[in-house]
């Protein structure tokens, strides 16, 4: 019922635009509509040219915007010259490099040859699944696996 009655649905939707479509495209109407569509679009072209004005004229202006900006801009590069200029963030670093080279250093010297840990005897696998070995276990024996379904007809 539901698929039947959205079919219908958009079959009244697609005749109802077709229909308004062609009474508005008929040449006693075509004109009325150019000239409206025609008014939308310069009325659009007009509200975007003075939105750019009014954010040209924003912008252009010196506003506490851009000075919050440069104040900004102006504190970060202070920090960044304190931070360079900090002896403890300095030894900081040398500590953290120092810590990272004796780390490699430790790596290097306890470096195990994985080849000696691998184990002597490889892995076999059988070509036969677990299935087929069933299979075939059941297929030997006297009375075989029963198949229910399909049913096969002999």
């Amino acid at each position: 019922m539901g698929k039947k009655t959205a079919i219908a649905v958009t079959l009244v939707t697609g005749a109802a635009a077709y229909g308004a479509t062609r009474y508005l495209l008929k040449s006693e109407h075509r004109e009325r509509v150019l000239n409206k569509f025609s008014a939308l679009t310069d009325d659009g072209r007009e509200a975007a040219l003075k939105y750019y004005q009014f954010a040209k004229e924003y912008f252009k202006d010196e506003n506490d915007f851009r000075d919050d900006l440069e104040n900004l801009k102006q504190k970060f590069s202070e920090k960044a010259k304190d931070l360079k200029s900090n002896e403890n963030v300095n030894k900081a670093f040398d500590s953290l490099k120092e810590a990272t080279s004796d780390l490699k250093q430790q790596f290097e010297k306890e470096k195990v040859e994985y080849d000696d840990l691998a184990p002597e005897t490889d892995i076999v696998i059988d070509g036969r699944s677990a299935f087929g070995q069933a299979k075939q276990a059941a297929e030997s024996e006297d009375n075989p696996t029963e198949v229910f379904y399909p049913k096969e007809e002999n």
